[in-house]
């Protein structure tokens, strides 16, 4: 079904006053972590046409995909946020765009290990390193779906010479 002009232009200009009513409400942090989120998504949609890493299939990719969206938020505190900022060199190498504030996190391996032994006690050994191997792997199964895409693009490059 087409809507008129009319009732087009009357949702957009409803649209941009209620998208500026609400960044006038929201605090410095607040919106600039939205638009860390937003950013993050573009970037998901635009380089592998979905939402998450979750989606497509990677092992560890729901826990790198809470990781983003915590640390996007400015969560610092959370285990998955934690980890995340621990992998953020390998991460930014694979092209995985890790919001700055990762980079502010300090000593970010002893404080993941600290936040899970006050919930897990005596497991927060297994339990961090569990957490960092499945990252690891997410890391080179990314790095491998990568080359894949790469060479495929290259290929097909070839080919339409």
């Amino acid at each position: 079904m087409a809507l008129s002009r009319d009732v087009r232009e009357f949702l957009a200009a409803a649209g941009r006053k209620g998208g500026r009513a609400r960044g006038r409400r929201l605090t410095p942090a607040a919106r600039a972590a939205a638009a860390r989120a937003a950013a993050l998504a573009r970037w998901m949609r635009h380089r592998f046409d979905t939402d998450s890493f979750a989606s497509l299939g990677l092992p560890g990719g729901e826990l790198v995909d809470r990781g983003l969206r915590r640390l996007a938020a400015g969560d610092l505190a959370s285990p998955e946020a934690l980890a995340v900022a621990e992998l953020r060199p390998r991460l930014r190498f694979l092209g995985v765009p890790v919001p700055a504030v990762a980079a502010q996190v300090d000593g970010a391996r002893e404080r993941l290990y600290r936040t899970l032994e006050a919930t897990h006690g005596a497991l927060a050994h297994a339990r961090f390193h569990a957490l960092l191997e499945r990252l690891d792997s997410f890391c080179d199964a990314f790095a491998a779906t990568r080359r894949r895409s790469i060479h495929a693009a290259h290929r097909a490059r070839r080919w339409m010479r």
